[in-house]
Formats: C-alpha cells, sequence, structure tokens
C-alpha cells in the first residue's frame, strides 16, 4: 500500500462511518503493516490532516479536522466474504458491492442464473413468434397479452434493439431485488401489456417495427 492509498482509507472510513478511528481499526481497514500505518499516520498529524486524542480508557483516537463524521453510518468492521477485504458492517461490501452475507449471496446467485436460464429459454420462442406473422397485421390483443410476460413479450412487435433493452433492465432490476418487482408486478405487467399493444398498434399502422417515441423505424 501507497501512502496515498492509505491516508484515503482514513478519509473513507472517518467520512462514510461511525467507526472508532482507533489505531486498530485502521490498520484493519487500510490492510496496512502496523509500523507503515504508526508512520503515515503520524505523518498525516504533521501536516494537519488529522490529529488524536484519548478516550476514557485511554485509547488513542484520531480526527479528521475539517470534516465531521456522519450522523448515521456503520459503527464496527468486518471482513467481506466476496473480496476478502474489510468493510464497514451492513447489508453490502463497500469495497466491491457483494452483499455481505455468503448465504444470501448464493441464493441471488442462484435466482439470477434461474432467471437468465428462462429468460434465455423464451427469448427464442418470442422470436420465432414475431418472425411467424411478418405479413399483413398483427394481433393487438396478443402483442398486449404477450406484455403481461414482461418486456420480452415486446419481442412480438417492438423494435428489436428496444425489447432487449426493455428485457435486460427488467432482468436487472429483478436480480437488485426480487421482492420489489413481485410487490410492483400488479403494476409493471400491465405498463408492460399496455406498452406492448402500443408497439403492436404502431406495427400495425406504419407495416414495420417502430419506436414508440421516436421516429426511426425498425425493418422487419
Amino acid at each position: 500500500m501507497r501512502p496515498q492509498e492509505f491516508e484515503q482509507a482514513v478519509l473513507e472510513l472517518a467520512m462514510t462511518t461511525r467507526v472508532p478511528l482507533t489505531r486498530a481499526n485502521i490498520v484493519f481497514y487500510s490492510g496496512s503493516q502496523t509500523s507503515k500505518a504508526d508512520k503515515w499516520l503520524d505523518e498525516m498529524v504533521r501536516d494537519g490532516l488529522v490529529e488524536f486524542d484519548t478516550d476514557d480508557d485511554g485509547e488513542l483516537l484520531y480526527k479528521v479536522c475539517g470534516t465531521k463524521r456522519p450522523v448515521a453510518g456503520a459503527k464496527d468492521l468486518t471482513r467481506c466474504t466476496a473480496c476478502r477485504r474489510a468493510t464497514a458492517t451492513g447489508t453490502r461490501c463497500s469495497r466491491c458491492g457483494q452483499l455481505l452475507d455468503s448465504h444470501l449471496r448464493a441464493l441471488k446467485d442462484e435466482v439470477e442464473s434461474k432467471l437468465m436460464g428462462t429468460a434465455l429459454r423464451k427469448l427464442p420462442q418470442a422470436a420465432l413468434l414475431s418472425a411467424g406473422s411478418t405479413d399483413g397485421p398483427k394481433n393487438v390483443a396478443l402483442g398486449g397479452a404477450l406484455g403481461l410476460l414482461g418486456p420480452i413479450g415486446w419481442f412480438y412487435a417492438a423494435p428489436m434493439g428496444e425489447a432487449i433493452m426493455g428485457s435486460v433492465a427488467f432482468l436487472l432490476m429483478f436480480a437488485l431485488s426480487k421482492w420489489l418487482v413481485i410487490g410492483l408486478s400488479g403494476l409493471l405487467l400491465p405498463l408492460s401489456a399496455l406498452i406492448g399493444a402500443l408497439y403492436t398498434y404502431k406495427y400495425n399502422r406504419t407495416g414495420r417495427r417502430s419506436g414508440l417515441l421516436g421516429d426511426d423505424p425498425e425493418q422487419r
């Protein structure tokens, strides 16, 4: 570790958490050697970046000058099981962004894997369905019904780029918060169905796949 990286670690610990800035916590969080940490802390004190005091138990406490600790924040440190770096306690690692609980992380990965597998199985079906009706108008009711599957149903009449982006956004939302998506399904799926019907209606008007907001159609 370089002095600049150590300094940044101390500032990050001070400005994003309420973890006491003890020598042990600073060494653990920064991952630096104790001898180097003592040297760099002395240099930071000499430069006026930090100052130190002692608590009631005589423990040496550091304080970053010119800033205040956050009102809310983690008060303890732990080690992330994903990146193996020290981080503030909480739901996710502040270093790599992964869930700190290894069991929850495994469950999340399993859900994402199953979700992607389902999407990959449905994608060819949707694409074949849309390709099988290239002559004449498309069924608006069918477009809306397919939209109840989520953005993947838009492949029936929407431009491929917009259908892909919508599907990816939906999958990412599901992966980040499965329960939020389930809770909002009563709003999201009817909205998706409406959008699917609108794509189909515009397809019938223009005779080709067209975006809802833009004028750049996609040829069949």
